[in-house]
């Protein structure tokens, strides 16, 4: 696979995602089409419009090799296997449904409805993602005003239930990728949410941190994630003001975005999401542990007990900042992390 030397977009994004975390961008401008599923090959990268359900060809510079319809009129994510693709429905109320066509003539194989979830009917799909038999997918409804904002689902095709549940932050997410025993989703932004790329450790059951996107106006409109091994691939529906609105493809390193995800994780003791702004999420810490939040004046402003190796602390009140949190066990062992509240 070949990259072009880093784009006027990477390179003035750099500082918001960290050196080298963002390799490239491809921009696919004159498109009227909202790609939402992407898949990529060696050569080819595959994208699902969600308008008229296509799916569209290009090679890793941007240049259109051809387009195959799927019968459909939306594609909420895809999966392309050895002769077919799958295809997620949209938000519908009664449960969304998960559909196999063939290559070429958009003949439908199989059809499954996406079991009910917590809260109701999986009726929003932000994405899915192939796990062995079973796949992975994110729901922006049902979604939540407190932590877990939403979940994403593993599920194996057909079953009454799904075989696995992650809690997640982010009211909107949309676009779900997997490597090994880490899970990747990235959020939209909804209620002043901040769009983030997160990274989650199935065997843990833990989230080792986040991304921010590189986007210049806040409303990037991530959709569909995939993971190659190496890369992951973000497709979103626009960079940049209205005027100058268009599709991309953002490519980044896998590695880079762990280390830059876990680059404020303290031994023992992680706090996020960062910045915060309701709610501030404390993993690490076990039961019976203090934890406090201290001010950059070194006064302690929040102080409670851990129940639990997670605990929240309500920090809606509190004033944008940087805050030290402390975390002190029955030992006596003392350990600290940052973190920034915004408002």
């Amino acid at each position: 696979m070949r990259y072009r030397s880093l784009s006027l977009l990477s390179l003035a994004c750099a500082s918001l995602a960290s050196a080298q975390v963002l390799v490239d961008s491809i921009p696919l401008p004159g498109i009227s089409q909202s790609f939402w599923g992407i898949h990529v090959t060696p050569d080819t990268i595959f994208l699902g419009a969600d308008f008229n359900g296509n799916v569209y060809f290009y090679d890793h510079d941007g240049a259109q090799l051809g387009t195959e319809p799927t019968g459909f009129t939306f594609n909420h994510g895809l999966i392309k296997q050895q002769g077919h693709y799958f295809i997620a429905q949209d938000n519908t109320t009664n449960g969304a449904h998960l559909y196999e066509v063939s290559y070429s003539g958009a003949v439908l194989l199989s059809t499954w409805t996406f079991p009910p979830v917590i809260g109701g009917n999986s009726s929003g799909i932000g994405d899915i993602c192939p796990d062995g038999n079973a796949i992975w997918y994110t729901m922006y409804y049902p979604d939540f005003d407190v932590y877990p904002y939403a979940y994403a689902y593993k599920w194996i095709p057909g079953d009454p239930t799904p075989i696995d549940t992650v809690p997640m932050y982010g009211e909107q997410p949309q676009g779900i990728a997997l490597k090994g025993d880490t899970l990747f989703y990235v959020t939209d932004n909804l209620n002043g949410d901040e769009e983030r790329i997160y990274v989650y450790d199935l065997a843990s059951e833990q989230h080792i941190g986040s991304v921010l996107l590189p986007d210049p106006d806040g409303d990037q409109s991530p959709r569909g994630l995939h993971c190659d091994g190496t890369y992951l691939y973000l497709v979103a529906n626009r960079s940049g003001g209205a005027a100058s609105a268009y599709q991309t493809i953002f490519i980044y390193a896998l590695d880079a975005i762990l280390s830059a995800a876990e680059a404020s994780r303290a031994p023992g003791l992680a706090s996020w999401p960062t910045p915060a702004d309701a709610q501030l999420i404390i993993d690490g810490p076990p039961a019976g542990s203090s934890i406090a939040l201290m001010d950059a004046r070194g006064r302690v402003l929040l102080n409670q007990r851990a129940s639990s190796h997670r605990s929240i602390l309500d920090v809606s009140s509190l004033p944008a900042g940087v805050y030290t949190v402390i975390a002190v066990g029955a030992n006596g062992e003392r350990t600290t992390s940052r973190c920034v509240i915004s408002r």
